[in-house]
């Protein structure tokens, strides 16, 4: 059995980060009447992701699920970099990036899930199952609103709007089970 401690920690870390990343992302809004918070909230997005690696990075050694999520993690690093929506190829990265989103949300829950079931706390090992349902509900919601809104141009509002619903139900119950993981283990 690794060591829970330092599980606890890495994800509270992840949830840290994710929480600032997120935050940031909403501000992200606002950056458009205030242009100088386009570069604070880029700035704490990068911090918030940095914060989430380097609890991978923490938890690497504890489980192989999490090493996992880290080569996820950066192979994902890498296809956002190489992502935009000006070319097919950007597009196709973009899609290879949130795929690696989700394996790397799919190991974290399937490596945490390992050490709750080991201490018996079934309650949070739930959370973690229903985590990653609406991570992918997420991800499918994403994938058809991006089709749909080329298909059909005047319900991409809409669209964006369902998706982003959905987006914020996943992250709520991601964050919900890092922060109750991280008690549990801790």
């Amino acid at each position: 059995m690794g060591n829970t401690t330092k599980i606890s920690e890495g994800l509270h870390l992840m949830y840290i980060g994710s929480i600032i990343t997120i935050v940031a992302a909403l501000c992200t809004l606002l950056a458009l009447l205030v242009p100088l918070l386009a570069i604070i909230t880029g700035i704490a997005v990068l911090v918030g992701g940095v914060v989430c690696l380097v609890g991978l990075v923490k938890l690497r050694n504890e489980h192989e699920d999490y090493m996992s999520a880290l080569m996820a993690c950066i192979l994902g690093i890498v296809f956002g970099l190489l992502s935009n929506n000006e070319s097919t190829f950007g597009s196709l990265m973009d899609l290879a990036n949130s795929i690696c989103s989700l394996l790397r949300i799919y190991f974290v829950i399937r490596g945490t899930n390992s050490f709750l079931r080991d201490r018996g706390c079934l309650t949070e090992m739930s959370m973690g199952d229903k985590a990653w349902r609406w991570q992918l509900i997420s991800i499918v919601v994403s994938v058809a609103a991006v089709v749909l809104a080329l298909v059909l141009l005047p319900l991409a509002f809409i669209l964006v709007i369902v998706n982003l619903v959905v987006s914020i139900v996943a992250l709520v119950f991601y964050l919900s089970y890092l922060k109750a993981s991280a008690g549990a283990l801790g």
